[in-house]
């Protein structure tokens, strides 16, 4: 009878651990998400809370060099406004649905988009939307030609084990091809054969503080230095390759660094932010 009360007991506290996690892939769904970027730190709120009103959390990446300011708009709502190249926008709710998003310039409410796609989107769920170059051909420019488009990532924010970091690149440029990332003196990869579109996935990490290089997949010469990055256990982080290899523009970095948990818990200031 003993052995069956503390079966049971385990059981119960298995049940309220998985009850506390939910569609981002384990995310603790009642604790807010801090998002610290060069554009500013913002703090999104628990999933949970957003699910129950049926909305997901979208944030906006502008990641296509020689592209003018842009606003953003789910259907007809504005939701990001005057986002510069290399800018990262906080987490707004949308409505959980499948629904229009369309790019236009900044300030140009009535013009025809330069982008627009739909996506399903699941309430609850964090996702970050990149508007990226459509290829290696001359950029886009005000004559609203049609040479940026969308592409729709999903952040699955599962806090990474004890001790360790996430990390993830998404590799937005046309004509770099896939890439493998490694921190700097190490042999290993830390992620391998990153392709230009596809699934993006997390690899976990140990903390460090240094260079991380991005070079062409099984080659040994960098395309892109990164060259002091502080990844700290704990966090998550996104680092978006940007830019092109040939042309006027150049190979950047945008790096994104999320948390689980409010800043009470980790003692860091986080001022609210708005697009």
């Amino acid at each position: 009878m003993k052995f069956r009360g503390r079966l049971l007991a385990g059981a119960w506290t298995a049940l309220m651990m998985c009850a506390a996690c939910g569609g981002d892939g384990g995310v603790e769904r009642g604790q807010p998400v801090m998002t610290v970027t060069e554009s500013g730190t913002s703090t999104a709120p628990p999933a949970r809370e957003v699910e129950a009103r049926g909305n997901a959390l979208v944030r906006f990446v502008h990641a296509a060099p020689g592209v003018a300011a842009t606003d953003v708009f789910a259907q007809d709502t504005k939701l990001f406004t005057n986002i510069a190249y290399k800018s990262v926008t906080p987490y707004h709710e949308v409505a959980g649905s499948k629904i229009p998003f369309r790019l236009r310039l900044a300030g140009q409410d009535s013009a025809q988009p330069v982008a627009e796609d739909s996506e399903s989107l699941t309430d609850g769920a964090h996702y970050t939307l990149i508007v990226v170059p459509t290829g290696a051909t001359a950029i886009f420019s005000q004559d609203g030609g049609q040479n940026a488009e969308f592409r729709f990532v999903n952040d699955e924010l599962a806090a990474p084990t004890a001790g360790k970091a996430k990390l993830r690149v998404i590799n937005t440029s046309p004509d770099l091809s896939a890439v493998d990332v490694y921190a700097a003196g190490r042999a290993d990869a830390l992620l391998k054969d990153v392709q230009s579109v596809g699934k993006t996935t997390y690899a976990e990490m140990e903390p460090l503080q240094g260079a991380l290089e991005v070079r062409r997949a099984g080659e040994n010469i960098n395309t892109l230095n990164l060259p002091d990055v502080r990844i700290e256990a704990g966090k998550i982080y996104t680092v978006i390759v940007a830019g092109r290899v040939k042309g006027t523009s150049k190979l950047e970095s945008i790096l994104i660094e999320d948390r689980i948990g409010s800043a009470a818990a980790t003692g860091t200031a986080s001022p609210s932010v708005s697009p």
